[in-house]
């Protein structure tokens, strides 16, 4: 892998504060990792640090630094890179200090390649599902990415950690049995069931009327009949 060159400055002071303003100048804090002195508080220009990784995140940087008693350089990865919410501008990087003949763990993405067969024919789903890598090696033998064949899947298929070709001197740390990508069946089309509606008893056109009537004749015929015998009562009473 072929390194890119990036310049910074060291930082004397550190806290919100200086932040801010190094933010205003055009530069973001960051800090180097790993040196034989310890973490090192640096400065560097971020569209300088985003163009030097448009090959990816694992570039090799060569880090010149200038600021300190005399200039120094070290080579680096990117460890971190912390961006805006919104804008996705870069507010802080924090990068690895590495030796060439010393390896190293990185993350590598995976990218997949092809249209699954049964994604083509038969409409089914393509999930992928791991999208890094995590692998040890050397520097020089880190890959950009792991380009993943996936046309040869059917509905049911999976590719695993395990079937992925390694180049020679690189070692994946991640569990072989773990999926990449798998093609799943599409999803069935749930029909609601017709909901069966309780037959409506027809009114009769007339009925109330009709029953209304035959309720008032007979109060009326009941309160007749109660009536006579208090009149026979009456007319049997002695003078």
């Amino acid at each position: 892998m072929a390194t890119v060159d990036l310049q910074g400055e060291i930082r004397t002071q550190v806290g919100k504060q200086v932040a801010k303003r190094l933010r205003r100048a055009q530069r973001i804090p960051a800090v180097v990792y790993g040196g034989p002195g310890g973490p090192v508080p640096v400065a560097v220009n971020p569209q300088a640090l985003l163009a030097a990784l448009e090959s990816g995140e694992n570039t090799l940087i060569n880090l010149s630094l200038s600021g300190g008693a005399a200039p120094q350089s070290s080579l680096v990865i990117l460890k971190e890179l912390q961006r805006e919410p919104v804008k996705g501008r870069p507010l802080h990087a924090d990068f690895q200090a590495i030796s060439m003949e010393r390896k190293i763990r990185v993350e590598v993405p995976v990218v997949l390649d092809g249209v699954p067969i049964g994604v083509k024919d038969k409409g089914g789903i393509l999930e992928h599902t791991l999208r890094q890598l995590a692998v040890e090696c050397l520097p020089i033998n880190i890959p950009e990415k792991f380009l993943v064949d996936v046309s040869g899947l059917d509905i049911g298929n999976a590719l695993h950690v395990r079937d992925v070709q390694m180049a020679e001197g690189i070692r994946i740390l991640d569990d072989g049995g773990r999926v990449l990508a798998s093609v799943s069946a599409p999803a069935a089309e749930e029909v609601a069931a017709p909901v069966e509606e309780a037959p409506v008893e027809p009114e009769v056109v007339g009925k109330k009327e009709k029953e209304e009537p035959e309720a008032a004749a007979e109060a009326k015929s009941k309160t007749a009949t109660e009536a006579k015998p208090k009149a026979a009562a009456t007319e049997a009473k002695p003078k």
